[in-house]
């Protein structure tokens, strides 16, 4: 009675939010307050169980390519939205899908889960399979130092129940894999043809005050390369290629790492020629690639989350890019890692909006670049780009961190945490 309150309580709040464009988490909040057991009881009878997806970056892409990898194969899936990675979001997007009886039409469950959260979910909802994407230098006001980040990662991991897939490119995460004994851990390999040609620093933070080991953890899928959004994996001693969401490196390890835990849930039925169209066809998750139409004209949102991101973006960005947008508020804290960046890239800069306009006017004034509008006002700058963009005809680019770009996607009309058609 009290699982079949909780859904139905939170549908009827979920309607209403959605009416009201906003709130995504607050249905969940409150389903799990009249029922706390509610993730439990709707995820942890699936038949090939909950696989936690984790780390600094890549956790929503990473999290869509295993659900894409998986549904391939014919499997049922459910999935949390991208940014709902807290329980709280992952309980609202429970309600959605779950039946009045609080039943889930899936066969398995693919969760984006917050670095802080993952051992914080695991009493309720055991994972059977934990993917660890990386450790960045990130988000320093909620967790201080990168070692407590490897500690929430280590947790979380330690409480998998079949495995363990972790991106070997990540010195800190082999050092969890050769940590981890509760069950068998394999790395996604990325071989120096491809690491080569990616900025230093952009795949994971140093291993402060370690020193070296032996990596002998198994490895179920290699990078062999990655050239203009094409990929080069091997698996099982065979080569394939796989279009790629988008450009870069980052893409390439975040599909080697969704064909590895399918392979390992599927097993000699992992049909790699299915999953590499899926992959092929999927969009890329909302701000992270994505193309969002808005207005008769489209913009392409890139986020820059923290230095590792913003490398990533660039090298993915056309050389050079021209016509940028780029928006920053107080949603990062500290913006002084914009002067630790190579800039080459951005050619021009058509718009500066964002409580933090004049800090990228200033950084870009350095670099001898001169933004031609700084408007702090984002929904004024808005309808002044997309007024540019129909004048020349152009797509536009907007370079943003994630406060404003769930800011301009919400003027844009887009209130879901989905890509903007």
């Amino acid at each position: 009675m009290r699982l079949f309150l909780a859904v139905l309580v939170g549908k009827l709040i979920r309607i209403v939010a959605k009416l009201r464009g906003g709130g995504s988490a607050i249905p969940g909040r409150i389903a799990m307050l009249i029922e706390p057991k509610l993730l439990s009881k709707t995820l942890g009878s699936l038949k090939y169980g909950v696989i936690f997806v984790s780390g600094s970056n890549g956790k929503s892409t990473t999290t869509a390519l295993v659900a894409g990898t998986l549904a391939s194969q014919g499997l049922k899936v459910f999935s949390n939205p991208s940014g709902g990675n807290m329980p709280q979001g992952i309980g609202s997007a429970v309600i959605g899908q779950a039946t009045l009886a609080g039943a889930l039409n899936a066969d398995v469950a693919v969760l984006e889960v917050d670095e802080a959260y993952g051992e914080v979910l695991a009493p309720f909802v055991a994972p059977s399979w934990v993917v660890l994407t990386n450790i960045q230098i990130d988000q320093l006001n909620r967790f201080f130092e990168p070692d407590r980040v490897f500690g929430m990662l280590h947790a979380a991991a330690s409480s998998a129940t079949n495995g363990v897939v972790i991106n070997g490119s990540d010195a800190n995460l082999i050092d969890i894999g050769l940590m981890l004994t509760n069950a068998p851990v394999a790395q996604v390999k990325v071989l120096e043809k491809a690491l080569s040609k990616w900025p230093e620093g952009a795949l994971a933070a140093p291993r402060f005050g370690k020193g070296d080991v032996v990596n002998n953890l198994p490895v179920s899928v290699s990078v062999i390369d990655e050239i203009d959004g094409v990929a080069t994996l091997s698996l099982g001693g065979e080569s394939s290629t796989v279009q790629l969401p988008g450009k870069g490196l980052h893409f390439a390890i975040d599909t080697a790492l969704a064909f590895s835990v399918a392979e390992q849930i599927l097993g000699s039925s992992f049909d790699i020629e299915a999953a590499s169209r899926a992959i092929s066809n999927q969009q890329t998750v909302y701000g992270r690639g994505e193309i969002a139409k808005y207005q008769g004209v489209e913009i392409q949102i890139l986020m820059m989350k923290n230095p590792s991101s913003m490398r990533a973006t660039l090298v993915a960005m056309e050389d050079p890019e021209t016509a940028i947008w780029i928006a920053m508020d107080e949603g990062t804290p500290d913006p002084s890692w914009i002067y630790d960046i190579d800039l080459s890239r951005i050619g021009s800069v058509k718009m500066i909006s964002g409580s933090r306009a004049w800090h990228w006017a200033t950084r870009l004034s350095y670099f001898g670049i001169s933004p031609e509008n700084v408007e702090p006002d984002s929904k004024q700058a808005l309808a002044q780009y997309v007024a540019f963009l129909k004048a020349n005809g152009k797509r536009g680019t907007l370079l943003t961190n994630y406060e404003q770009m769930m800011a301009i996607r919400k003027l844009m009309g887009f209130l879901d945490l989905e890509s903007g058609k």
